[in-house]
């Protein structure tokens, strides 16, 4: 009888490494028989395992929290930010002070990823990238599985208090953006996208990529999708099916990696030719594009490639210009390889940029950054991969910076753990859920 207590016990142990035998088998062969890309892709399997090989990164700082507040020259408010392998999101105010936290253990937000083979049985790294809070303290969260495929997971929106509100069955990614009572975000395809986005991309010569901009209601029920590349493959005008055979050939096996969303308004869209209200500016890291996709007639209107690479967060400014963090694209040594640019849309030249100093270079590696234009003119900075977020005036001041106080010793070498892909400062008005003190003390 012990005796076959204790098979029972093995079984489902000897089940997983079975399937995961199986998995890593499966990718031995397709890697050597379908080409450069997926030797690629099995080359960064090791990666979905190992927490520190992209939310981990040396230390660059000799001191953590506040380090800089100008109190004359700095935006008052309260900046949200997220850990990424700490699963949580943090409310700081001017002073460096934690004044509310978000978490939920990972099981509550995927409860059957255990099952799931694309993660290796739950086995593959899990994180956090981004979210939108609300004023009531509700908060939308977008949580991510680096494994095999596409990493997004169920869109999870949290009360003040960390209760799940809801779980929805739209599968996020890095970034969402909620307008009026409408959430839009990045995601995977939705069940219904799934035969016609394969039938088209294939028609044109395309791969197939499961990357779609979901528009959902308040409740986290989807309303309306558009697959990416299927709005790429309908757009004959530009040469964007070229552009993405081209990454093909070069062995990219990552070919969009969409990263961050902007939903276009009436005043923002009139600077776009083409564009109107509604249609949502994306920023796609693998080809170092960024393009306006058109919700109903699924085409692409506009898309533009300039000196910066690997870049995230692009967003338009009211004065008719583009946001954005360039992470590779600083080309002069006594610098670090990141900036963040202004620019215009209508020529890709550089109308502002910030790139650190001599002594004090921007680096956020290639998967993460933002940058948020607040209302003073000044640009917060979020350089994600150093831990480390900086507000800036438009003559290159820095007047707020603060690094988080997560770190640990790797090694013998002290490493800091990444931030999400968004920063963002809120106005003490907005964030009506927190005390009366606490408003008080943002604001001094």
């Amino acid at each position: 009888m012990k005796v076959w207590k204790m098979l029972r016990r093995f079984v489902p142990t000897y089940r997983s490494f079975a399937r995961f035998t199986l998995a890593m088998t499966l990718g031995v062969i397709l890697a050597l028989v379908a080409g450069p890309g997926f030797v690629r892709f099995f080359a960064a399997l090791p990666d979905a395992f190992d927490s520190t090989a992209q939310n981990w990164f040396p230390n660059r700082f000799a001191r953590s929290g506040l380090l800089k507040y100008d109190r004359t020259h700095a935006q008052a408010g309260y900046t949200l930010y997220t850990l990424v392998s700490d699963l949580s999101a943090h409310l700081i105010d001017m002073n460096g002070r934690e004044v509310h936290k978000w978490f939920v253990p990972f099981d509550m937000v995927v409860p059957d990823l255990n099952r799931d083979v694309s993660s290796f049985f739950g086995a593959a790294v899990k994180q956090i990238e981004g979210g939108y809070l609300y004023p009531n303290g509700d908060i939308l969260l977008v949580y991510e599985v680096r494994a095999v495929g596409f990493p997004a997971t169920p869109l999870v929106k949290l009360d003040k208090d960390s209760h799940v509100i809801w779980r929805s069955e739209t599968r996020a990614h890095h970034a969402v953006e909620v307008v009026g009572d409408k959430i839009y975000s990045l995601s995977g395809l939705v069940r219904q996208d799934r035969q016609r986005s394969v039938r088209r991309q294939m028609e044109r010569g395309l791969p197939f990529s499961g990357e779609s901009v979901t528009i959902l209601d308040a409740n986290g029920t989807p309303l309306s999708s558009v697959p990416i590349m299927n709005a790429i493959a309908n757009t004959d005008d530009m040469r964007l099916v070229e552009l993405v055979q081209s990454a093909i050939r070069e062995g990219q096996w990552d070919d969009l990696h969409s990263n961050s969303i902007d939903v276009l308004t009436e005043q923002t869209a009139r600077f776009i030719p083409g564009a109107k209200s509604g249609d949502v500016l994306l920023s796609l890291r693998t080809m170092d594009l960024l393009m306006v996709m058109d919700m109903k007639t699924e085409k692409i209107v506009w898309a533009l490639r300039g000196s910066w690479r690997k870049q995230h967060a692009a967003k338009m400014l009211t004065n008719g210009h583009i946001l954005l963090f360039d992470n590779r694209g600083d080309l002069m040594t006594n610098r670090g390889p990141s900036r963040v640019l202004e620019i215009d849309p209508g020529t890709a030249g550089i109308v502002w940029s910030y790139d650190g100093t001599d002594s004090d270079r921007l680096d956020s590696h290639e998967n993460r950054g933002g940058a948020q234009r607040l209302a003073n003119g000044n640009t917060l900075i979020n350089e994600s991969n150093a831990g480390r977020i900086l507000e800036v005036t438009r003559n290159q001041k820095v007047v707020w910076e603060f690094v988080d106080d997560r770190q640990k010793m790797i090694h013998g070498k002290k490493y800091t753990e990444s931030l999400g892909l968004g920063a963002t400062r809120y106005d003490p008005s907005y964030v009506k859920f927190l005390s009366t003190e606490d408003n008080h003390v943002a604001t001094h």
